[in-house]
């Protein structure tokens, strides 16, 4: 079978620029931690991250949940549900703010929204911002994929979960439709009804570094270079909000999902940590028999693929999710091609364990 349109999408996760030198999640709170020890302008914070930890940590353990993770999302979600002080849904049920936060929050929460600003403008200006962007030629490879000898040659969907902009610095502007008018940089969803116009198409779920506020118009735009204020979203109950272009992308990508046509879901460097990520993949590969997973995994362990398996609602040994272990480096920059992706289609009518 040969690839034909909306047979194949993809779905970039954080291990995917990993090989960029951006830090994933995971990486970044270990870089918190050394700072609150050894930086001065950190070390006021130690107490207060030693605090939020510590407590997030114990909230995870008191339903079980001992191998939960904690990452630098989290220790924002968290942050950011105190802040709203008496703006949070559930400030009425709560008795009283525990001493120890009243302590080290300071007046107002003001030391808490200091360390916020101080971990977001160390992600925003170093963490997920190389200077420079060679080490990420690697993402030439969806280029290869379009253009190389015997290419798709009809237009890629990529949805990607990261902030930084090696998807777009690597692969060109010029070839990607990213929602934004060329000329007043307004982001709109009019902008997909085009048709494919353009070779790719991205959709970038959680934000992007080059992205603003207009303060006059509050309108969505896109700068030249990465924003000094970008607009990212961290947290499970910022990606569920009502606004564009996150409600639009969240659509596109379930609509995406359950075409009939589609026969692969490549998720490059996603390590299946988000919950609704993870049920709209579920119920698309439950309601198409067609459809898998293929899955780049720097371990292919049995037990991590039976997490896997486990994360989509899958049996375990379901032939719907594929596994390639490898880097995603080396999975795009020697590996990915037309005819690589063509041989992991599920065979016609192959029965299938849910």
């Amino acid at each position: 079978m040969s690839i034909e349109r909306d047979n194949v999408l993809f779905l970039l996760g954080a291990g995917c620029s990993r090989d960029a030198g951006i830090p994933v999640s995971a990486e970044m709170v270990n870089n918190v931690h050394r700072l609150v020890n050894e930086d001065t302008a950190w070390k006021p914070y130690k107490d207060l991250y030693y605090y939020l930890r510590s407590s997030i940590q114990f909230a995870d353990g008191i339903f079980g949940n001992f191998q939960a993770s904690f990452n630098i999302e989290k220790l924002i979600i968290v942050m950011s549900e105190i802040e709203k002080k008496e703006r949070n849904l559930i400030y009425p049920f709560i008795g009283a703010w525990d001493n120890r936060l009243l302590d080290l929050a300071g007046p107002e929460f003001s030391h808490l929204t200091e360390f916020k600003r101080l971990i977001t403008n160390e992600l925003v200006s170093d963490w997920v911002k190389p200077s420079l962007y060679k080490d990420a030629a690697y993402y030439g490879g969806f280029k290869d994929l379009m253009f190389g000898n015997n290419g798709i040659g009809i237009n890629i969907k990529v949805f990607s979960l990261n902030y930084d902009l090696c998807f777009e610095k690597v692969v060109g502007k010029d070839n990607i439709e990213l929602g934004f008018d060329e000329n007043t940089r307004e982001w709109s969803y009019n902008s997909f009804t085009r048709g494919d116009e353009k070779n790719f198409t991205l959709y970038k779920l959680h934000g992007s570094l080059d992205w603003y506020t207009d303060p006059k118009t509050h309108k969505l735009m896109q700068a030249e270079d990465p924003s000094r204020d970008p607009v990212l979203i961290f947290g499970t109950s910022n990606k569920l909000r009502a606004i564009d272009p996150y409600l639009f992308y969240i659509y596109e990508f379930r609509r995406l999902c359950f075409l009939t046509d589609l026969r692969l879901i490549v998720c490059i460097g996603y390590s299946f940590a988000d919950d609704h990520i993870n049920d709209i993949i579920a119920q698309a590969l439950k309601s198409n028999a067609q459809a898998c997973v293929l899955a780049t995994v720097w371990n292919a362990a049995d037990d991590y693929k039976d997490y896997v398996r486990k994360s989509l609602g899958l049996a375990s040994g379901s032939n719907q999710v594929l596994f390639e272990e490898s880097k995603a480096k080396d999975f795009l920059g020697a590996m990915v091609s037309k005819e690589y992706l063509e041989s992991k289609f599920l065979p016609d009518e192959l029965p299938f364990s849910v």
